[in-house]
């Protein structure tokens, strides 16, 4: 098949020859492919340049915006940190306190590991983590906040057994007779003495020793006036030979209220306080409770 040419005439204005140019029809049609090539590409040109510069601008600004996210991570975690040692202390502070309480069966948390998490790629594992930690460290403060609970409730009952504990000398005076075996003053006969006597002023204020109940307040045998008081956790006191009561049966009282005054009735020998313990139902040695620097 005969390949087909086109023939471009040059004519120049002066008088010269005439010029032929022959082109074949494929070299044309190149040609003209090329220059709608060329025209595409340059229409096309400011909407690619627009797209790369949108897309530099885009990563520009996620790639600040991940490392806000990145520092602010870092800061949650060292507070996180100083959370988590604040708790550790608190934790150890609580143990040592129910030690000394004797509180048994605290809630336990397992410690979390210390120091921030190395950072991670992806964003959503680093929330994961810290959402982790932040759980860790609430189960630890409500098992503080439990443990607390408990130690209140101990060091309130603590306080209470101290209350009722007797521990004060009734009446200002001098101790003429102890507690355990002597020789009666009436009768001469060896007996035991089941309390101590203080020997002080008629009229003198007799105090309790221990916060309680007033169970009886009356003349009873050879106790002459007496007072008895209940103070709970089984101790009880009694004061005797009154010469005037001012306390009733039924009435609660604090450790240091006059309940009463220095007298000499019932089986007595001149104006003293006959004072008594009881734990448990069973008599004690007063100066048990007394302290050594009363005698």
């Amino acid at each position: 098949m005969p390949r087909k040419f086109y023939t471009i005439l040059i004519l120049p204005h002066a008088d010269s020859r005439m010029r032929k140019i022959h082109l074949s029809r494929n070299f044309v049609l190149s040609m003209a492919g090329l220059l709608a090539a060329l025209l595409l590409a340059g229409a096309s040109a400011p909407h690619l340049l627009l797209r790369m510069n949108t897309q530099d601008g885009t990563m520009d600004r996620l790639a600040v915006e991940n490392q806000v996210l990145l520092e602010e991570k870092l800061q949650f975690e060292n507070a996180l940190v100083t959370m988590r040692g604040r708790l550790e202390k608190n934790e150890e502070y609580a143990g040592k306190l129910a030690e000394v309480l004797g509180v048994d069966g605290l809630p336990t948390s397992e410690p979390a590991a210390g120091g921030a998490r190395a950072i991670r790629p992806s964003m959503l594992n680093l929330q994961r983590a810290l959402d982790e930690d932040m759980a860790t460290l609430g189960d630890r403060a409500s098992g503080l906040d439990r443990s607390m609970e408990m130690i209140d409730e101990a060091w309130n009952e603590r306080l209470e057994h101290l209350a009722a504990t007797p521990s004060i000398r009734p009446v200002r005076g001098f101790f003429s007779h102890g507690y355990g075996w002597r020789k009666d003053p009436f009768s001469g006969k060896r007996e035991f003495h089941q309390g101590v006597d203080i020997v002080a002023n008629k009229g003198t204020p007799i105090r309790a020793s221990a916060d309680g109940v007033i169970t009886r307040a009356t003349r009873y045998m050879g106790y002459g006036k007496m007072v008895h008081i209940s103070h709970g956790y089984g101790m009880a006191t009694r004061y005797a030979h009154m010469s005037e009561i001012l306390v009733r049966s039924g009435q609660r009282i604090k450790r240091g209220d006059v309940i009463g005054k220095v007298g000499s009735t019932g089986r007595s020998t001149g104006p003293h306080l006959h004072y008594e313990v009881f734990k448990s139902g069973r008599r004690e040695d007063p100066r048990k409770y007394l302290g050594d620097k009363s005698f």
